[in-house]
Formats: C-alpha cells, structure tokens, sequence
C-alpha cells in the first residue's frame, strides 16, 4: 500500500523527482566509485598474501617502496641461522615503451634459494628460467602486449640486456606486469651494494611468530615483519583512506539529503488538503508519517540502485584505464560496498523524509482541509 501510494505521489510531479533521483544517483555514484578504491585494496592484499610465498621479511624503511637499503650479505647471515630458506629480494619499477606507455615491475629470481618469491605464475609461452648465469628473463602478459614482444626479443634492464625465454600470466595479477630476470646479474645490471628485503620461509611455518622475535633480536636496526602482521599493518592504512574517500563523498552526500528533504517539504505542503481528508475518512497520524517517509526512502532506493549500476560503469572505465597503463586492477564493488551504499541511502531517505513527514501529521483535520 505504501509503494503504491508513494510511487503515485512521484508520479505526479515526475520532473521533480527525477532529478531528484539524478542527483541521489550521483551522489551514490561518487561514494562507490571512490569507496571501491579500499576494496580494490584489500583484494590485493589477499592475492598478496595467497601468491607471495616467504613468510617473514627483513627490510629497512618502507617495504612498498623499492628503495634497496639491506646489505646483499645479510642474506648469507640468515641462511646460517638455519630458520629456513631465504631469499634475496630485488624489486624496481621499470616504465615501458618510449614514451612510457605503462610501467612493469622488474624482480630478481634468486637461484640460491628453494622458493620463488612469486609461486602463483604459469607459462602462457616459452619456458621458465633455469640458470642463474644466462641473461634471460620472462615477461608478464601485459609487458608483452604492450611492447608487442615474443619469445627470442630482447628486453633492457638496467645496463643488461635480456632474450625473453618466457611470457607468464598470473590469477592475481601480480605477475602481468612483471618482469623477472636473475637476481644476481640484476643486482650486477644496476651496481647496487644493498637489496630490498630479505624473506624467509620457516622449516616450520608453525614457528613463524618465534622465529620472527629472534630476527627482531638479532637485526633491531631493521623491520622484521611475518606477512600477516604487514597485511594487518596495510589493512589499517586502507580503513584511513576509507574515511578519507567517505569525507569527500560525505560532501555529495549531504547536498543530496538537503535536496530531498527540500522536494519533500514543498510535496507535504501541497498535499496538505489530501493528507486533510485522508484522516477525515479515518486515515492515523501513523499513517501519514508511514506514507511521507515511504515515499522520501522510495525516490533514495531508485537513486541508489541508478547510482550503484552508474558507479559500477565508472569502476570498469577506472579498471580499464589501470590496466592498460599499470597492467592490473586496483578498483571493485564488493557486496560489503554495495550494501554499505544502500544503508547510506537509506538513511539520506529517512534524513531526507523525517521533517517532513512531522510536518505532514501536526495539522489538525480542520487546518489541513481548510487550506483547499
């Protein structure tokens, strides 16, 4: 009774209403498109955590930055420790084509160890490294179509170059931008005398915890972290991004609950003789609450279901756009945006509603069918 009352009411001054519904939509709009940013986020943490297969990292400074600061023979001192297999991390941000047309990550695959850093991988052609000493490397899918290279092409890397042997894909795209070569011809290629990180992989990863604390004791200089206290680290700077995204849809989110609470206003006032009879023939208060503020969270359900499939749209021109300049996406509607979105819109109907809906009750009959 209430839908079909309300959707009545919206069709009687349709004008109004839909741009109302326009602007709630826009409004909707911006807060998924810049919400998906922190979802995007997390994804990307979580195939972070599946793909990378070292458990603790040694680094100094800021990790997610590729600023190597970790002496290359405090890899040998891990290894002596025994706690497991190590790896040498090297890890730069390297811009394809000329002009740029995107950049790809370049990282050494280290031969000393049992473990690749990255194990989520599959050939799509060629074959995988094998030899430490050759300058081979494989190319991400993404570099490759970018470049518009194939197997036997050669790839510049610092002061070396490379004959691709291989073109790798990976489900969690991290490895469709990447190109991998050995890490001691890479550390050659660029001179450095430090790497980025040190991981290791414990013999026992149910040990992980305690092996960690003996590497905090035994390098206190440097950061120490398992990778679920990195993800946990990275989780809370997403939840500051978050607020900071929400701040600035708030702005849009405000102005769209002032205009419908405006709409609604001026529609209690010229419905004052309906409401007027409407309780003269026996209708509540209660009723006429129910049916102001119907109506009020009806028009913010239209503009949230217009406004969700809108911000979706901008997530796949967002996406498209970040894959082909970065080669991987980094935006995406989740059901916990989507139903954090249709709780906002609802509460901007209630917001929106409320007032007016007083409004509408406080009349007596007499006053309300007196203004005919």
């Amino acid at each position: 009774m209430f839908l079909t009352i309300s959707a009545r009411a919206i069709a009687y001054k349709p004008l109004r209403f839909i741009l109302t519904v326009i602007g709630l939509a826009v409004a909707i709009a911006g807060l998924v498109s810049l919400m998906s940013f922190g979802e995007g986020a997390r994804k990307a943490i979580r195939r972070g955590l599946e793909s990378y297969k070292p458990r603790i990292l040694i680094y100094r400074g800021d990790f997610f930055m590729p600023t190597p600061l970790v002496p290359i023979e405090m890899a040998d001192s891990v290894k002596k420790m025994g706690v497991g297999d190590v790896y040498r991390l090297v890890r730069i941000a390297k811009p394809i084509g000329f002009p740029p047309r995107g950049m790809a990550i370049v990282i050494g695959m280290d031969f000393a160890s049992k473990i690749r850093f990255i194990e989520d991988y599959t050939l799509l052609k060629g074959r995988d490294l094998s030899d430490s000493l050759k300058r081979e490397a494989l190319i991400g899918e993404k570099v490759a179509q970018t470049l518009g290279y194939s197997l036997g092409d050669t790839v510049e890397v610092g002061k070396g170059k490379y004959v691709v042997v291989g073109i790798i894909k990976s489900p969690s795209g991290i490895s469709t931008n990447a190109i991998v070569v050995p890490v001691n011809l890479l550390i050659k290629d660029y001179d450095f005398r430090n790497i980025l990180a040190v991981s290791v992989v414990p013999k026992n990863l149910e040990k992980t915890d305690s092996i960690a604390e003996v590497l905090k004791e035994k390098f206190p200089d440097y950061q120490v972290q398992t990778t679920q206290e990195m993800a946990r680290l990275t989780e809370s700077m997403v939840a500051i991004g978050d607020i900071i995204r929400f701040a600035l849809s708030a702005i849009a989110l405000f102005v769209a609950t002032v205009s419908l609470f405006a709409i609604m206003a001026i529609t209690v006032q010229e419905r004052t003789w309906e409401f007027g009879v409407l309780r003269a023939l026996g209708g509540t208060r209660k009723l006429i609450f129910s049916l102001v503020l119907a109506q009020a969270i009806l028009v913010s359900l239209l503009g949230w279901a217009i406004g969700v499939l809108l911000g979706l749209v901008i997530i796949k021109i967002i996406n498209a756009v970040a894959y082909q300049k970065l080669g991987f996406e980094f935006a995406t509607l989740t059901v916990r945006l989507g139903l954090f979105s249709l709780l906002i819109a609802i509460g901007i109907g209630v917001a929106g509603g409320f007032f007016p809906a007083l409004q509408a009750v406080r009349k007596s009959v007499r006053e309300a069918i007196g203004r005919i």
